[in-house]
This record gives structure tokens, sequence and C-alpha cells, in this order.
């Protein structure tokens, strides 16, 4: 069972996580989200749902000072920040193009972008997650506490984010790290050797 007081103990962001609203089965956290930030929501605030046995769903807000033009590099975040929080020693994770991370092949989440355009910049950004609790604790032979996978993704989400800010030379054009390439460059690959993925 989620526990906020529990989350928080594991978080390392002094940004993400402040603020985190958690709601039931059926909660759809992006859009809730989304109303939240229209109504002046801060940046790190934080939207979860359960399902229990079944999805965990969760949404992060974001107010970056980029345009528009880099919104698709600045998306792969969610996407990394999933893989680095879900993968393990027993079953690395993998990211695949263009939003979906896999253990052994099989999807077991997927990342979540949402994007409000204001002119030529974004007036927020909402990342987040859907997992599939039976495939990927399939995969794991275990049952996950998510409470440490969620603030996992949550501090994965500040590292790629802060990592991001300070490899961003113009608003729209970054020089990735060699750990950045590591990860987002698999989307890539992944996306030449498999075509274009079929919508879920």
């Amino acid at each position: 069972m989620i526990s906020i007081p529990l989350i928080r103990r594991g978080l390392t962001s002094d940004i993400l996580g402040r603020h985190i609203y958690l709601f039931g089965a059926g909660s759809a956290t992006t859009e809730v989200l989304r109303r939240l930030a229209e109504a002046g929501a801060q940046e790190g605030t934080v939207v979860l749902s359960e399902e229990a046995g079944t999805r965990v769903r969760a949404a992060v807000l974001f107010r970056p000072h980029v345009r528009l033009g880099a919104m698709p590099l600045f998306s792969t975040i969610a996407t990394l920040a999933l893989t680095e929080a879900l993968g393990s020693n027993g079953a690395p994770a993998t990211p695949m193009w263009p939003d979906q991370v896999a253990i052994d092949g099989e999807t077991v989440a997927r990342g979540v972008v949402d994007i409000a355009p204001t002119g030529d910049r974004p007036s927020h950004v909402i990342l987040g997650a859907e997992i599939d609790v039976p495939a990927l604790e399939a995969h794991r032979g275990a049952s996950t506490d998510w409470n440490v996978a969620i603030a996992a993704f949550l501090n994965a989400l500040d590292r790629w984010t802060a990592e991001y800010a300070a490899r961003r030379i113009s608003s729209n054009r970054m020089v990735p790290s060699p750990r950045f390439c590591q990860l987002s460059c698999t989307t890539n690959a992944t996306s030449a050797m498999s075509g274009s993925p079929t919508a879920s």
C-alpha cells in the first residue's frame, strides 16, 4: 500500500514531493495534476494513484525554462528515470522507444508526458509513469515495495532533470553526457531495429 510519509522518507530532492496527493483506483493522475497546475500548483507537485495489484500511476509537475523545441529531449527523462527506478541486478530494465520500459523484452511500464504550450514555451510539463504491477513482479519474482519504488522514481527524475539543466547550453540545445546517452540512445537504437511501435 502506498504511504505518503514512507515515500517522503526515501526522497533526496528538495523540490520533488513537497506536495504529494494520493488518489484511489481509476484516478487519472495526469488530468488531476493538469488541473492543479492550471490552478498554480508548485513545481515538484506529485499525484499518485494505486489500483491494488494491477496499476500504479505517478505524475510530477515541472515548470522548465525551455522552448518547445527542447521538449522531445526533455520528455525522454520520464522513461529514463522510470528505467533506472524499476531495474534491478536480477531483472535489468531497458528503455524502449518512445516511452516504454521493458524487462526481458516485455513491457512493464511506460513513461507519460503532458505538455501545456504557451507561445514558444510550455507553461508546465507533466512527467509521469504507469506501471503494470503483475508484469513487473512476474519478472522480479517478488512483490514490490511501492513506497521505495516511487521514491526511487522521483529521485531519478530529480537527477535527470538536474543533469539536463546542467548540460543545456541554450534553450533548445544540449550536449548529452555519457550517462545520458547510455540510456537515451538505447531508445533510438531500439526504434531503428523495430520500426514504429504499436500504440498502447
